[in-house]
C-alpha cells in the first residue's frame, strides 16, 4: 500500500511583480530567489521568482506579508503529498519525470490537465501543487481516485498470485 497523505494546506499566497517586488520581499524578511524558476524557503515563507521582475510569496499563518504598490493577493488551492510513494502517483498525473525533482525545485508545469506549480520542501521532503482555486474540487476528486487506483492494485483481493 501507497503510505501518502494529500492534504489542503493554509497559507497566503500573493504575486508581487515589477522593480520593486525585490525589495518588498526584503523588507519583508523573506527569501529573495536569485535565478528564474527557482524558490527558497524559510520559516514559513516560500517564495519562487517567476520571472525578471515577479515573484510569488506562499505564506504560513503568522509571516508577515510583502508590502507594494504592486503586490496582489492570490488566492491558489495548494495540496501537499507527504509520505512515500508521491514520485509514482504524479507518474500517472504528469509527464515529468519527478524522480529527477530534488528537494528544493521549483516547477511549473501540468498536473491532471491544469496548469500548476510545483515545489519539492527541502525540510519535510514533502511536495506542494499550487493551482488556481477553481481547479480545487477537480484536483481533490483526481488526486483521490489515483491514490486509490495505485492502492487497489497493491492489494489484490482475487485468488490469483
Amino acid at each position: 500500500m501507497i503510505a501518502l497523505q494529500v492534504n489542503e494546506t493554509e497559507r497566503a499566497s500573493y504575486l508581487l511583480t515589477g522593480p520593486e517586488s525585490s525589495e518588498a520581499l526584503a523588507s519583508a524578511g523573506l527569501p529573495v530567489p536569485e535565478q528564474v524558476l527557482s524558490a527558497e524557503e524559510r520559516s514559513g515563507a516560500l517564495v519562487a521568482r517567476t520571472g525578471r521582475d515577479e515573484y510569488m510569496a506562499m505564506l504560513k499563518a503568522g509571516v508577515t506579508a510583502p508590502q507594494s504598490e504592486w503586490c496582489f493577493r492570490r488566492y491558489d488551492s495548494v495540496f501537499e503529498f507527504k509520505g512515500e510513494g508521491w514520485v509514482e502517483m504524479m507518474a500517472h498525473l504528469c509527464q515529468y519525470d519527478f524522480r529527477q525533482l530534488k528537494p528544493g525545485d521549483w516547477l511549473m508545469t501540468s498536473v491532471a490537465g491544469v496548469n500548476c506549480w510545483l515545489y519539492h520542501e527541502i525540510e519535510s521532503g514533502s511536495l506542494l501543487i499550487g493551482a488556481d482555486p477553481g481547479y480545487r474540487h477537480y484536483l481533490n476528486e483526481t488526486f483521490s481516485a489515483v491514490l486509490g487506483d495505485l492502492s487497489a492494485t497493491r492489494n489484490p483481493t482475487g485468488g490469483a498470485s
